[in-house]
């Protein structure tokens, strides 16, 4: 298992590019209340909260 996951890129770069050209032609939308509640758990994760 280790073996494959290491051949595999850690990163999906179609979608890289994909999200790169939404934001480069401004159809890129945030959802803010998504990024808040991610944000809150990564810092309940961290124990920051």
């Amino acid at each position: 298992m280790h073996n494959e996951m290491a051949s595999k890129p850690s990163f999906d770069s179609a979608k890289v590019a994909a999200i790169k050209e939404a934001i480069a032609n401004g159809s890129y939308v945030v959802d803010a209340d998504k990024l808040a509640d991610n944000m809150i758990k990564f810092e309940k994760e961290l124990g920051g909260f």
